[in-house]
């Protein structure tokens, strides 16, 4: 999907619902990629699994980033309102920014997808549990299955979730368009989501079952100007074993754009004609 949609600056340009004329630029300035290296030389950061979240402890530098590259969002305090795009000291003024003192720890709330990409793929963060015996420190594998049982479809959506974000679509919940996740080339606030994206596992009790909900979920989109897009799950072999992280190569996602039919812009004019000069 990726890398039909997003071939260049020139694409990008014509095809792109930006939020304002400086959006663009602004973009580009800071592409997705350039942000996940940063991420990754990091000194990996301490997080506390909490069950439905993860809460990461961060500097007010680690936090602009996290922010910039649309992951998890902010615990405020009450003395350290959100400031608007227009008035914070930050390289990118159209992104919203916390004021904060350069020394202050802030927090930010991560789903567990995006924890488990934080934590896998680029690895800047590392997940631990408070015990009655104290502070334990989990291996990946262990994150992996204390989160499925948390989310019992978490590994579908999070086999989902890293197709998108590995080829630099941010990704956020979908719950208000009654999809699993929004797609957006960039930054929320610099642009419109394209995708609103639905996760169907082959072999389980699919979110679209028939056509006409099939129907109902296009028109839906396309009334706020979104493409519906279906990532099938699908297993490469029999009896493939969930409860280790090893399993997403077990997986292949195959999308699928669902777009309404429309007559009036399809129809070929050019086969019209002669009909009409047959009935003259």
């Amino acid at each position: 999907m990726g890398e039909q949609t997003i071939k260049g600056k020139k694409d990008m340009r014509s095809s792109t619902r930006w939020k304002s004329h400086e959006a663009a630029e602004a973009a580009q300035e800071e592409p997705v990629s350039t942000l996940y290296e940063q991420m990754r030389n990091w000194e990996p950061l301490e997080a506390f699994f909490a069950q439905s979240s993860v809460v990461l402890s961060t500097n007010v530098d680690q936090s602009r980033v996290l922010n910039r590259a649309c992951f998890g969002k902010p615990i405020f305090a009450a003395s350290s309102p959100l400031v608007s795009a227009t008035s914070a000291p930050t390289r990118s003024p159209r992104l919203p920014e916390v004021d904060t003192e350069p020394d202050d720890v802030r927090l930010f709330q991560l789903g567990l997808e995006e924890a488990f990409f934080l934590t896998s793929e680029l690895k800047c963060i590392f997940i631990y549990r408070q015990t009655s015996e104290g502070r334990v420190i989990l291996s990946e594998e262990e994150v992996w299955k204390c989160m499925q049982t948390s989310k019992p479809q978490f590994v579908f959506l999070y086999i989902a979730y890293a197709h998108l974000r590995v080829k630099n679509w941010v990704v956020r919940s979908g719950l208000q368009y009654g999809a699993d996740f929004m797609a957006y080339r960039h930054h929320p606030a610099l642009v419109h989501s394209d995708y609103a994206v639905i996760v169907m596992p082959e072999g389980q009790e699919e979110r679209v079952k028939t056509w006409t909900e099939v129907q109902a979920m296009s028109r839906l989109c396309g009334s706020v100007a979104k493409t519906l897009l279906l990532l099938h799950i699908i297993p490469k072999r029999e009896a493939v074993d969930l409860s280790t992280q090893t399993c997403q190569a077990d997986f292949s996602v195959e999308s699928v754009e669902v777009c309404r039919w429309l007559p009036e812009k399809h129809r070929d004019e050019n086969v019209r004609q002669p009909l009409k000069a047959a009935e003259q």
